[in-house]
């Protein structure tokens, strides 16, 4: 077996590394933006005995799920510079893969869809090898995210298992994959968006030795360049108003979603980050693994995402800032996720009955008018049905291009995260080759699309208290209030007009908003009520449904970690548990709340967005 991430060149295929605990692997993936990759991604391989082999790719129709026609994520294998006859990517029919079939003899029913449109093994040819070494290649054909994980030689007649179960053994039988040991830190933090990195320089600064574990090669998570969704909200408020500077001296200076990359500024956080001697970074590792004494983690193991080799890092207290709750899950915390019934807690927007409705995912995408016209394959036959009426002709994405409402933000990260980029090429494409005005756009170029999911909602870890909206709205004043959160109670719901029309594949969002007034976050919120030794920071926190509408904006869940991070080394200094800090020992809090851990000898230029204001659609804002 050959992981593609392993590849000796990766060409110009994109790693991608989000979705290893659903489907137990990173992947290569082209990325292309409609246009066939131009590098192929090649290896050597070493054929152990003279032989026939048969080829076999794991890889999977990412359209099929909404779609019976050819998929555009296609790609060849060449073996020895020569291009296998089969077209990978094309899916599973209900016996085989069959190429050119009868799309009137597809089963369309979601069951058959959800089927075709899993990762499997696709056979390819059969092979007569000598031993010794030979050259695979990826070759992509359009540039419409065609997606390998690994590819097997084998003499034997066996089809390789597809399920996610068989795929984890097979690998352990083949790929035995050794555990590096990198030692033992006073405050592990598992996720490098804006809370987790403010609770790593927090810690940092405070004494304590930090270890930062990021599944990405890039820092700031939604803030990021790969995701690019502005910051939100008010730091440096009320009653610690030092809680912010943090946020302050990595987060960029202007406004925008879906803008270029440099408008998010990622150096800011590298290098604050790289200045920190107490802090080590894990960059491009997804931990997967947690080892338990009791109701504390004692150690976690990681995989990285392009040689895919195994670390494992002990702790003294850790932190979940996944914003998907990964490591609560793996450690046995309870989650809650979905919509609570109104009974529950008693909050007036809440539904009569619980379900697992969430905010959903944005795929930020934008095109730009350039001197030069250009084309873009029509997606007529595989691509979302739009006309006159429904397609949204703009330029580009915003918060409101949401999607995944009604499906599982953790189960079905995959599917949401690709009917974003569907919903994307689908619109781009029918503007380019079908709008009634598409002379307009002959020279409008796709520019960027995310393929990195910019989340809002998905499971939140019970802690010992659980914030609601009444405590929002009335408020209710705790002794054990943190930072503040300012944004609106801002819920989003599908856009009726679109709903309508796509029922249960929605791809636009309205915001509802409720006032409140500014409420400091209690500090029971940010630990877990079942694992002793773990703090919590972001969208992940104790909160209800209604609540996270209001504190998950970015600036405040960058405050949060920035108090987990004071609070993690009181606990280092004086070996308490996160949950002493609030029975015995909160002032110590206290005072390192009323300094903060920022520094204020830096240009202040976080002004911009401290209104929420998403009630309001626009393509620019």
């Amino acid at each position: 077996m050959v992981l593609a991430t392993r590849f000796d060149n990766l060409g110009d295929w994109t790693v991608e590394q989000q979705f290893v605990l659903q489907m137990g692997s990173s992947y290569l993936m082209a990325h292309g933006l409609g246009e066939a990759l131009k590098k192929d991604a090649t290896t050597k391989v070493n054929v152990p005995a003279d032989g026939k082999y048969t080829l076999w790719v794991r890889t999977k129709n990412w359209t099929a799920f909404w779609s019976e026609g050819k998929t555009p994520g296609i790609f060849q294998v060449k073996v020895d510079g020569v291009a296998d006859a089969a077209e990978f990517g094309i899916g599973m029919c209900p016996t085989d893969v069959k190429i050119g079939i009868n799309t009137a003899d597809v089963d369309t029913s979601l069951e058959a869809r959800a089927a075709r449109a899993q990762w499997y093994w696709q056979k390819g040819g059969e092979y007569e090898l000598k031993a010794g070494e030979h050259e695979l290649a990826l070759h992509d054909l359009t540039g419409l995210d065609g997606r390998c994980d690994a590819i097997i030689l084998t003499t034997s007649d066996e089809k390789p298992g597809d399920s996610l179960e068989d795929y984890k053994a097979l690998r352990a039988e083949l790929l035995p994959a050794p555990v590096v040991d990198k030692g033992s830190f006073d405050f592990v933090i598992v996720g490098a968006g804006m809370s987790g990195l403010c609770a790593a320089i927090a810690a940092a600064r405070f004494g304590s030795k930090v270890a930062l574990i990021q599944d990405r090669y890039i820092l700031g998570g939604n803030n990021s360049s790969e995701v690019r969704v502005g910051l939100g909200g008010q730091i440096n408020m009320a009653p610690y108003p030092s809680l912010g500077y943090i946020l302050n001296e990595i987060g960029p200076d202007r406004i925008g979603n879906a803008r270029g990359a440099h408008h998010y500024q990622d150096w800011k956080k590298w290098d604050v980050i790289a200045a920190e001697k107490n802090i080590t970074l894990f960059s491009g590792y997804t931990v997967d693994k947690v080892e338990m004494d009791g109701k504390k983690i004692v150690a976690v193991e990681a995989v990285e995402a392009t040689k895919q080799d195994r670390i494992r890092i002990s702790g003294y207290t850790f932190s979940d800032c996944t914003g998907d709750a990964h490591l609560a899950v793996l450690a046995g915390a309870r989650t809650m996720m979905g919509r609570e019934a109104k009974s529950e807690f008693g909050e007036s927007q809440a539904p009569e009955v619980a379900d697992g409705y969430t905010m959903g995912v944005s795929i930020e995408w934008y095109c730009e008018e350039w001197n030069t016209p250009c084309t873009f394959p029509d997606s007529l036959d595989w691509g979302l049905k739009l006309d006159e009426t429904t397609v949204e002709p703009v330029h580009r994405a915003n918060w409101y291009w949401e999607v995944g409402m009604n499906d599982d933000q953790v189960a079905d990260a995959e599917k949401i995260r690709d009917y974003g980029m569907y919903v994307a090429y689908s619109t781009f494409s029918y503007c380019k080759n079908r709008l009634a005005k598409k002379e307009d756009w002959e020279c409008a170029h796709l520019t960027w699309v995310s393929h990195v999911s910019g989340k809002r909602e998905s499971r939140r870890i019970v802690g010992d208290y659980v914030l609601t909206e009444q405590d929002l709205t009335r408020p209710i004043p705790y002794a054990d209030g943190t930072c503040t959160t300012t944004w609106r109670i801002d819920q989003h719901f599908p856009d009726p007009r679109n709903a309508g029309k796509y029922p249960g594949a929605e791809w636009m969002s309205i915001g509802v908003l409720t006032p409140i007034d500014p409420y400091a976050i209690p500090y029971r919120c940010l630990y877990s009520a079942d694992i002793d030794n773990m703090f919590m920071a972001g969208r992940d926190i104790s909160v209800t449904h209604i609540a996270l509408g209001s504190v998950r904006v970015m600036r405040t869940c960058a405050m949060m970690g920035e108090v987990v991070g004071l609070a993690a080394s009181v606990c280092t200094k004086k070996k308490l548990m996160p949950r002493d800090i609030y029975k015995t020992n909160f002032e110590d809090l206290v005072e390192l709340m009323k300094k903060g851990a920022g520094r204020t000898d830096v240009p202040y230029t976080q002004f911009y967005h401290q209104v929420d204001r998403t009630g309001h659609q626009a393509e620019d804002r």
